[in-house]
């Protein structure tokens, strides 16, 4: 992985004439103080800061702004290059040198919010269900969630359920423990994200499967768009969405989860095409379901946004207010989500709208008499640390993480 992508920021410095094309197709870069300048202008301050120049706030930009879309891999480059990979090394090289400053996630430390919010969310039980790898010495699949979506441990715990329905011979292993590297190259930590991928593989690989099924599309773009062509990976990828479409007939369904729904799908899927028809194909097989397109969709879709927040949140704020409008033109009931990133992004602030927001695994789950609370939601939308330390107090008293570190990951997350 590190040689893979020392090697990749040589052939752009070879081979790019910053023509900015992948400017020029950036969702977020109109929306920054970026807007003004041309696509060619913003690639050669790019060009200047990576062969060696000083810092310049066009290549500030272009980095600390992506959302990791992943829009710029597909096919966008004449040359093949992988702006992605260019915006990460300007951030490692800007945090390197004292320039920016690190805003990455700590999903994996051993008391992350990740863990405690899942541990306050459901029983023990459910907790140790979600945060314990399978055993067994082999498997046909393996089903690895990631790591954002513990902050919403009711996903998890569904797709779980929906494998144990189907029937296959399936083994899980968590996320936190495991990573696949997006959690550090996101923020230009090279290293770290190529040990943590490295470590994740091998993990994997100990069960001998036929297939690895992620949910998370970030993983899934990451496995496709950047480990495959830096290691040999002896298991296919696929997508929770593209195993769970393949299986819907093994499902007891009923019309619970019927109406009007539209759906935003994990931009960056459809724009790579790792899976631009899973969701769709999980969701026209619900009994009762009337699927409205949004007017950008497919290959056309829009980001939510969440990418940026941590270094350009208006601009993100932007985005993700233009995408919710977009699904009131609609004038569905539901807005379903794929990521849990997207998820959470779009559930906290979508009181103004006449619609809901859910998942697409959580509709599945409804249809089957499965009924898990969206307690993420529910308690960014209450955004009272009392009260949510009450709602909880019955896993809370079951939670392995002091009472004091629970308290503190409730205040800076819901308030």
């Amino acid at each position: 992985m590190r040689r893979y992508y020392e090697n990749e920021r040589q052939r752009y410095l070879d081979h790019c004439t910053q023509c900015g094309l992948c400017a020029q197709c950036c969702p977020i870069l109109p929306l920054t103080d970026a807007g003004a300048d041309s696509p060619r202008d913003v690639q050669k301050g790019v060009y200047a800061f990576v062969s060696g120049g000083g810092p310049n706030p066009l290549a500030y930009t272009k980095a600390f702004a992506c959302m990791a879309c992943f829009k710029c891999t597909a096919d966008v480059c004449p040359e093949g290059l992988d702006p992605l990979l260019v915006n990460e090394w300007i951030k490692h090289d800007y945090i390197d040198r004292g320039l920016a400053h690190k805003a990455g996630s700590s999903a994996g430390d051993t008391a992350s919010a990740h863990r405690v919010l899942a541990s306050i969310q459901v029983s023990a039980e459910a907790y140790r269900r979600i945060t314990t790898a399978s055993s067994k010495p082999s498997a046909r699949y393996v089903f690895f969630p990631g790591c954002n979506v513990y902050f919403q441990p009711e996903k998890i715990l569904n797709a779980m359920d929906i494998f144990d329905a189907i029937g296959d011979d399936w083994a899980f292993l968590p996320g936190l423990d495991y990573c696949c590297g997006d959690r550090h190259l996101f923020t230009g930590e090279i290293d770290a994200g190529a040990e943590t991928a490295k470590a994740l593989v091998a993990a994997l690989a100990r069960y001998r499967p036929e297939a690895v099924v992620l949910w998370c599309p970030t993983c899934h773009c990451r496995f496709v768009q950047t480990l495959a062509r830096a290691m040999d990976l002896p298991f296919e990828v696929l997508s929770f969405p593209q195993y769970l479409a393949t299986n819907m007939a093994e499902l007891p369904l009923s019309h619970a989860a019927g109406g009007t729904i539209t759906l935003h799908e994990a931009c960056k899927s459809a724009y790579t095409g790792v899976d631009p028809d899973g969701p769709r194909a999980v969701l026209r097989q619900l009994p009762g379901v009337n699927l409205v397109e949004m007017a950008r969709h497919g290959k056309e879709t829009a980001c939510c946004g969440s990418g940026a927040i941590c270094w350009f949140p208006e601009s993100c704020n932007r985005i993700r207010e233009e995408r919710l409008a977009e699904a009131a033109q609609t004038g569905a009931e539901r807005m379903v989500t794929v990521c849990h990133y997207c998820n959470e992004t779009f559930a906290t602030h979508a009181a103004g709208y006449d619609f809901g927001v859910t998942s697409y695994v959580n509709l599945v789950a409804a249809a089957m008499g499965i009924h898990r609370e969206e307690k993420f939601t529910l308690y960014a939308s209450w955004g009272d640390p009392e009260r949510i330390l009450a709602d909880a107090a019955g896993p809370i008293a079951a939670s392995p993480f002091p009472y004091d570190r629970i308290v503190d990951v409730v205040q800076r997350v819901f308030c």
